[in-house]
């Protein structure tokens, strides 16, 4: 049986290149998009022309618990069991130059940002859990960011992403002291500064190389996890590396 993984925010930039990536390998994966899946559907020839019969495009609304019900009607219809599920969906929503006294926090990005980035990947672990428990893998992987660590912080700005990066960093942990008791592996991934529609075109990296890095982590820990390995004892507490694998500090 193929491995099966769920993609949020796989529509562009990171997500796509992950959902590419893992097409390639031969995996079952559900995309899930939002505003427009013009580029998932462009995928249907990867991998040799085999790779279209896996893949399956999804409408799916993080904030939104009705939609995310009915993407896990879609998905479970077409799979018993999902291996994995990988938390991309995100958006970064502030001017990064604006002093902070000019700042709108009427505006409602504070209120977006946290509910997109924050709480959307809770909601979509606890509707897509039944699938997760009948899968193999039990793996859960948040797209963080090194703007979430408290430890780390340098930035005077960016007020909603850091805080809804933290925030998602939080869930991971209590994720796990919920669920690793069950055979759950969470982590929490930084995949770097990339050069998409939210990193700009000064980044470091493409995300192309961002999602080669995360798709070696979690399939070693695929790997790992179908042998019976404890993956948790890694540095630090395993929960929280960028995407080379490097431990970040909470």
């Amino acid at each position: 049986m193929a491995h099966t993984i769920l993609i949020t925010g796989a529509g562009n930039g990171l997500g796509l290149d992950l959902t590419k990536k893992f097409l390639e390998l031969g995996w079952q994966v559900f995309a899930g998009y939002h505003r427009s899946a013009e580029r998932l559907k462009a995928l249907t020839p990867v991998a040799s022309g085999a790779a279209g019969s896996n893949l399956m495009v999804v409408p799916l609304d993080v904030t939104k618990t009705e939609s995310i019900r009915r993407a896990f009607e879609t998905v479970s219809s077409a799979t018993p069991a999902l291996d994995i599920l990988l938390n991309n969906a995100g958006v970064h929503l502030e001017d990064k130059h604006t002093p902070f006294a000019e700042l709108d926090f009427t505006d409602g990005h504070l209120e977006k940002s946290m509910a997109v980035n924050a709480f959307g990947p809770l909601r979509v672990v606890q509707q897509f859990l039944p699938l997760l428990e009948a899968g193999e893998g039990r793996q859960i992987i948040n797209i963080s960011s090194e703007a979430g660590s408290i430890g780390d912080c340098w930035r005077k700005q960016e007020f909603a992403y850091c805080m809804s990066k933290a925030a998602l960093n939080m869930q991971t942990k209590i994720l796990h002291n919920c669920l690793q008791p069950h055979g759950f592996r969470l982590l929490a991934i930084h995949p770097g500064w990339m050069r998409t529609d939210m990193g700009g075109a000064d980044a470091d990296i493409e995300a192309e190389e961002a999602a080669e890095g995360i798709v070696k982590l979690i399939t070693a820990r695929d790997r790992g996890a179908r042998q019976g390995q404890n993956l948790d004892d890694e540095p630090g507490d395993g929960l929280y590396c960028d995407y080379q694998g490097k431990p970040l500090r909470w």
